[in-house]
């Protein structure tokens, strides 16, 4: 699946906020496009040694006070304790993100939310949220407003929080000065750690680690003094942060699915002679519902366009199977779809306020810098209804029905499995996707062929419709068809992209027309002039792709439509006439039934 075809560019001052509630979680391709300033946001910028010998270090910086121009001044020893928290179904960790609370001798207890990638491989470069609290418990969390306490709320929902581990650390520290002795560069850790579960339980697992921290932008002079440590001491870069060796150390394993910012379409499985169509779509089903799991977090935490569009996908994904295969589904599947239908109009108001954001931000940007200021107003409305459509997909997704039906579907779909149905729910897959595909493709060249120079664009908008219908379902049974369903699924999505960037333009140009027309408190003339020179190229972009929307649909139509239709038809053939022979007869047939794929790429059909 390819990226949303819009993505917010940055944005100076105070009209970053709008592409989102939050900043964008953790290091990413979109971690500095839509991040906020905001109180409680930092990046964590340190270089993690192991030692085996805590003593060593001591002594070597007892050696060395001033190094390389800098001072190094011992301080006070701390005494941590750490608590991890996640839900049962790991929606921090799917965030992208450690939930910690920490509490330090003395009383003094703050909740921390640490990105769990680094932008760079040579050092810890990650994003850190913290929020200082007035006790070490869950509902003092529950109750903080911050911004840890605002994005746990925004990501668990209904879920509760439970302990993973513990974690007790005596700290070393010293701090490293510049020639200045009053501006501290950074500071050096020493830590000897012990891992518990939350029995109290503790582990044998024990990490000794020096922890280089930087206190600012300058990181050249750390870097170098790391690396005498390094050298001089005998440590050498850990392998795995705290938080991953502390799941190690009590035997947790956290969800192995995609990181929570990858958007690659599902791959199902290939359909052989054995496939029934129920089978493949109630397979088909539990691999969505597993993709819904990984991204709901993200799009929950509501900092990322593309985990909200994954969700979005997904979520069409799984319409298209309901829609596809309902036939040979359950009743009670069939009839979750208006539930589901509800979400994806949640997550579609969203989606929709991403663009303008993302259209807004860069024409902000193309601006002179004394025009920008000028654009705020839009921005900050744009910004309002972000939020206010976020805080409805919250409360649409929280809703008692759809929380029911979303925690009741993996066990229905377990159930469904393994239930032993009439023999016509069992067709083959093989035999029947032919037509249910050929169903919509008719649709879709029955809307082309009424497709006229000068139609209006909800005409472009219903071919939009079945021309993604048809490219969701193909999505969902191309493995078995191999190069032909490639090629026509690059087909579809060419034109779908044309399309979307037609309504897209059209929908924001007539969002910015309504806006004009009725403006808000707080736009001058001068903001009016820039939304109207915004609104304009968006209707010539609309009008310009609907000139190449013709193109793209004869690649759709012609040779690529003919192979696709050849290749599921002998499939179909071949698996009547498998399945019509006597009980071990079918091993020509069956063989070149399953390997068909194989085939199909070999001779370039």
């Amino acid at each position: 699946m390819p990226p949303p075809r819009l993505n917010p560019a940055p944005a100076p001052g105070p009209a970053a906020a709008p592409p989102a509630p939050h900043a964008p979680p953790g290091p990413g391709p979109h971690m500095d496009a839509t991040a906020r300033e905001e109180p409680g946001k930092e990046r964590e910028i340190e270089w993690q040694l192991a030692a085996t010998d805590l003593g060593l270090v001591r002594t070597w910086l007892g050696r060395h006070p001033t190094l390389d121009g800098l001072s190094i001044k011992r301080l006070p020893t701390l005494h941590l304790h750490d608590t991890y928290l996640d839900t049962p179904d790991w929606r921090i960790f799917r965030a992208g993100f450690a939930l910690r609370l920490r509490e330090e001798r003395g009383g003094k207890v703050e909740a921390t939310l640490k990105g769990l990638r680094s932008a760079r491989d040579d050092l810890a470069d990650r994003r850190e949220l913290t929020e200082p609290l007035p006790g070490r418990s869950i509902k003092a969390l529950a109750r903080a407003e911050g911004p840890v306490g605002s994005r746990v709320r925004d990501v668990t929902g209904s879920r509760p929080l439970r302990t993973l581990f513990e974690v007790h650390t005596s700290r070393r520290r010293f701090a490293v000065l510049s020639r200045d002795p009053s501006r501290q560069l950074g500071e050096i850790a020493l830590d000897e750690t012990q891992f518990s579960r939350s029995d109290s339980h503790r582990s044998s697992t024990r990490l000794k680690r020096v922890e280089v921290e930087s206190a600012g932008p300058e990181h050249g002079s750390l870097e170098r003094l790391a690396n005498r440590l390094r050298a001089e001491c005998g440590l050498h870069p850990a392998t795995e942060n705290k938080f991953a060796a502390g799941l190690r150390s009590v035997g947790l394993e956290p969800p192995q699915g995609r990181k929570p910012d990858e958007t690659a379409a599902p791959a199902p499985d290939a359909m052989d002679v054995a496939t029934g169509a129920r089978e493949f779509a109630i397979a088909a089903l539990q691999r969505l519902v597993d993709e819904w799991c990984a991204h709901e977090p993200g799009a929950r935490l509501g900092e990322s366009p593309e985990a909200l569009h994954a969700l979005r996908v997904t979520g069409r994904r799984m319409d298209t199977v309901l829609s596809l295969f309902g036939a040979y589904l359950p009743a009670a599947l069939r009839r979750s779809r208006p539930k589901l239908k509800s979400l994806l109009r949640a997550l579609g108001a969203v989606r929709d306020v991403d663009i303008r954001v993302a259209v807004a931000s860069t024409f902000r940007n193309s601006l002179a810098e004394t025009d920008r200021r000028a654009l705020d107003p839009l921005l900050g409305q744009l910004a309002d209804e972000r939020r206010e459509a976020h805080s409805t997909m919250l409360r649409v997704l929280d809703a008692k029905p759809a929380r029911q039906w979303l925690d009741a579907l993996p066990d229905q779909l377990a159930r469904a499995a393994a239930q032993r149905v009439a023999s016509a729910r069992t067709a083959c897959a093989l035999a029947v996707v032919p037509d249910l595909l050929r169903r919509r493709y008719r649709k879709l060249r029955k809307c082309a062929r009424q497709m006229r120079p000068g139609s209006p664009m909800g005409e472009y908008h219903k071919l939009r419709i079945h021309t993604k219908k048809l490219r969701y379902a193909l999505e969902v049974v191309a493995p078995s068809y191999a190069k032909p369903a490639r090629e026509m699924l690059g087909a579809l999505r060419k034109l779908q992209s044309r399309l979307g960037i037609q309504h897209d333009g059209d929908a924001v140009h007539r969002y910015l027309t309504q806006l004009a027309k009725q403006p808000p408190a707080g736009f001058g003339s001068q903001t009016l002039f820039l939304i109207g020179r915004l609104a304009e190229p968006q209707s010539r972009n609309a009008i310009r792709m609907g000139d190449k929307v013709e193109k793209s649909w004869r690649k759709v139509r012609g040779r690529r439509w003919k192979t696709l239709r050849s290749r599921m038809q002998d499939l179909r053939d071949g698996t009547a006439q498998i399945r019509s022979k006597p009980k071990g007869i079918a091993d020509g047939p069956v063989a070149s039934a399953r390997d068909g794929s194989a085939s199909a790429d070999a001779d370039g059909s």
